[in-house]
């Protein structure tokens, strides 16, 4: 009788590495090459014990953050930053005046990453039987400029193709043309960090349609092409697959979308798990019925004789997020006590409905094991007769390519439809984590995020979110969580807005007043304020640490490069909080920035972020600090 056991992380592919992130890892200390929280947590435990057992002949070691220190985050963080239109908001070329406003804003916010795309004809025109490149072309000149000024400061560039208009995505032409310009990049300084081929391959419109199978073979020769023409992959890696994944949500992040085989009570093979004298076990089921009872469980101490298990049948939570507006329901079977029981098996009875598990947490009283279902550890299918759902996710897939020297994809926040806020951490941790175990070691990137804009019935966006005072919280507040989560790095969308109904930046383009916030305005907007100092204050190579948090209140703690810290508090409630903080700092003075909605932050004559005061305290053995009603505090020991 075939069964299929499961054991998490068996199928961890290397992925290809780059000269620059293996320099950037061997310049940073060991100790934040750390595992996940409950695995530390784990290890800390078991030192503890191994110590004690030892007995009292040895001095115990000084203390350290290793030591002392469980909530550390394993990324290796790069920063936060925006996308940018290179093109100027007037005129053909930049002016003096709106290239020195966009230098003055960019350079206090210091961001760790950007992202830059390229319009095709800014630099090339023809079909796949030919065509003829400009790079005297303003408009070539503009991006070409403004990704300079970016490397020159050692800022890592994300860059790609918004489209590729008459061209065929599979073609090699269309390869060739992006390796010409990734070489006429490099050559003249102003080489992107990462390239990810074309925005969004895996988004059907009315221009595209790609399926995997075409983002591998397009990525393919994109890789063939720079091997050829010689590209200097340490200074510019493939990336990808720039996918919009903001449905993840739906599935509590798992990637894979692992389908539940349709399989009656006496059948031969299902999800199986194996742990000797089971316990307990938590299951994350989603479904497309509200009043779903299709789901069974049943154990086994043998694997060959099975009973069914009762398990109270749980409350259906209804989602808003994912699949641009749900149309799922989260179940979670919970049971305990459970006796003589070594296998565990869940099933789905015939169904027309869409079964898929999210996550399987199984139990002993001594053992726990963890399983995100993401097909990772599938390597005999012939053990499987179910269906599996692989195939969804390109951000998972492609990570599992072996194409990639980093991952990279786009994931907005439902918060606007309804969504609770508070999704994302958890929703983000359960993707990352599939993505580091398919590609260990490389970087790990959102190359947009932001709040998924609203749409009119004709298919445009409303983007007057992006005007509001409420704007700054959920912005912070989306940036702790995908901090928290284990990215290493977010490009929000975006800097100053691209056509005139995408006023989507900090501040806008155009000729309305330049002193009132409008669509059309210069005039820097209030998530400026939150955005800017997270970008500034949470520089690359900061050590993460995500504290625990009360309810409707988001903690991110870093260590700075610098040996500083900053701490960030946001606070989603409607009533003051208090929070207790336990971090390795010692006596530091921290500067205080604070935004609260509806009041008007400090600012100075330029519309940046002042200080409204100091706060000193030593967080080693705990302190507690209070951010306000819906309010972002953060306090900086840095300038």
């Amino acid at each position: 009788m075939p069964i299929m056991l499961w054991t998490a992380g068996l199928d961890r592919r290397p992925a290809p590495d780059t000269q620059r992130w293996k320099e950037s890892m061997r310049s940073r200390s060991l100790l934040r090459f750390r595992p996940a929280r409950s695995v530390c947590w784990a290890l800390c435990v078991m030192l503890i014990s191994t110590a004690a057992a030892l007995g009292t002949g040895l001095a115990a070691p000084a203390p350290s953050v290793a030591a002392t220190t469980d909530d550390v985050v394993s990324s290796h963080w790069i920063g936060l930053g925006y996308n940018q239109n290179p093109q100027p908001p007037s005129g053909t070329s930049w002016n003096t005046a709106d290239w020195n406003r966009m230098v003055s804003r960019t350079d206090y916010m210091k961001p760790g990453v950007v992202r830059v795309m390229f319009n095709l004809p800014w630099f090339w025109s023809g079909t796949d039987a030919g065509g003829t490149y400009d790079f005297t072309s303003s408009a070539y000149l503009n991006a070409e400029k403004v990704i300079k000024h970016y490397v020159d400061k050692g800022v890592p560039v994300v860059s790609g193709l918004f489209g590729i208009d008459n061209l065929t995505y599979t073609s090699p032409n269309t390869a060739a043309i992006q390796t010409t310009l990734v070489k006429r990049l490099q050559a003249v300084g102003a080489a992107p960090a990462y390239w990810v081929g074309v925005n969004e391959p895996n988004v059907a419109n009315d221009s595209k349609s790609h399926t995997y199978a075409d983002w591998q073979t397009a990525t393919t020769a994109l890789a063939s092409t720079f091997a050829a023409a010689g590209v200097d992959t340490t200074r510019t890696v493939i990336s990808g697959a720039d996918s919009a994944e903001a449905g993840i949500s739906s599935y509590g992040g798992d990637l894979g979308r692992q389908a539940a085989p349709e399989c009656n009570s006496g059948c031969n093979s299902a999800l199986v798990w194996k742990l000797a004298a089971l316990n307990t076990f938590t299951a994350q089921v989603y479904a497309d019925s509200a009043t779903d009872t299709a789901i069974t469980f049943q154990t086994s101490l043998d694997g060959t004789v099975w009973k069914n298990l009762a398990v109270a049948p749980p409350t259906p939570v209804a989602l808003v997020t994912g699949r641009n507006g749900g149309g799922m329901w989260s179940y979670t079977y919970t049971a305990s006590g459970i006796t003589g029981s070594k296998y565990l098996r869940l099933s789905v009875a015939s169904s027309t409905l869409e079964h898929s598990i999210g996550s399987m947490h199984i139990a002993n009283n001594s053992t726990t094991v963890e399983d995100s279902l993401d097909g990772l550890t599938l390597t005999q299918a012939d053990m499987n007769t179910g269906t599996w759902k692989g195939n969804n996710s390109w951000w998972l897939r492609s990570a599992q390519s072996g194409l990639l020297g980093a991952s990279e994809a786009h994931f907005y926040g439902q918060e606007l439809y309804g969504a609770d806020p508070a999704y994302v951490e958890p929703v983000m941790d359960e993707a990352v984590s599939q993505i580091r175990l398919a590609a260990p070691g490389g970087p790990v990137l959102l190359g947009e995020t932001g709040m998924k804009a609203l749409q009119y019935p004709d298919g445009t966006k409303d983007y007057r979110f992006a005007l509001d005072t409420t704007q700054p919280l959920r912005m912070a507040d989306l940036a702790v969580q995908e901090a928290r989560s284990g990215v290493d790095g977010a490009a929000a969308w975006c800097l100053d807005g691209y056509a005139s109904t995408t006023f989507c930046g900090m501040w806008g383009r155009g000729d309305d007043d330049p002193d009132k916030v409008s669509a059309h305005s210069t005039a820097l907007r209030p998530w400026f304020y939150t955005w800017s100092l997270l970008t500034r204050y949470l520089p690359n190579g900061s050590t993460i640490h995500a504290p625990a948090e009360p309810t409707g209140v988001r903690v991110l703690a870093a260590q700075l490069p610098s040996g500083g810290w900053t701490f960030v508090l946001v606070n989603r409630t409607s009533v003051a909080q208090t929070v207790r903080l336990t971090e390795p700092t010692g006596w530091i003075t921290l500067n205080k920035y604070l935004y609260t909605d509806g009041a008007t932050p400090s600012t100075d004559a330029n519309g940046f972020p002042t200080k409204v005061g100091t706060v000193a305290k030593n967080f080693t053995n705990g302190q507690t600090l209070t951010v306000g009603a819906n309010s972002v505090l953060v306090l900086t020991t840095e300038p």
